[in-house]
């Protein structure tokens, strides 16, 4: 007698007319299975009414909680991703260090001046007094080094 009222009322309220059909059932059936012990004081329509908003509430606080747990795991998912990602590439810029080292020392100078200090090759050869072809084969033979080192990692 008042279902189609009730879920009129409902999905007024959460624009969703699977929740509010899925409230007013769950209302019923909560009412037919306590009604032994049920003792209504007031008009079973008011009843009824302020049964299903109560339900809705409860509903929106339950989803509200999956919903931050929810958020809570991918949150915690990505932060180790993240964490990853950092260690990983925390690793790699140790292994070009380590590998800038163990360069011969005039290649080092020429790849600290053009890939630190951010020269150009023009640049990194007067600065130097070399050709610019001799800059070239060196960061050449130095980027081999590195990426070779990297690629073992």
């Amino acid at each position: 007698m008042y279902y189609n009222k009730l879920c009129s009322y409902i999905f007024s309220i959460s624009k969703d007319k699977q929740q509010a059909e899925d409230i007013v059932q769950n209302v019923m059936f909560k009412i037919w299975k306590n009604k032994e012990r049920l003792k209504i004081n007031t008009s079973i329509k008011s009843y009824l009414y302020k049964a299903c908003y109560h339900e809705l509430v409860d509903s929106y606080k339950k989803n509200k909680k999956e919903l931050n747990y929810i958020e809570r795991v991918q949150k915690d998912a990505l932060d180790v991703f993240i964490e990853e990602d950092n260690d990983f590439v925390n690793n790699r810029i140790r292994c070009v260090n380590i590998e800038i080292e163990k360069l011969p020392p005039k290649c080092k100078a020429i790849f600290v001046l053009n890939k630190v200090q951010g020269f150009k090759y023009k640049e990194v050869a007067e600065q130097l007094g070399i050709s610019i072809k001799t800059v070239e084969a060196q960061m050449s033979k130095a980027m081999s080094r590195i990426k070779e080192a990297l690629d073992t990692i």
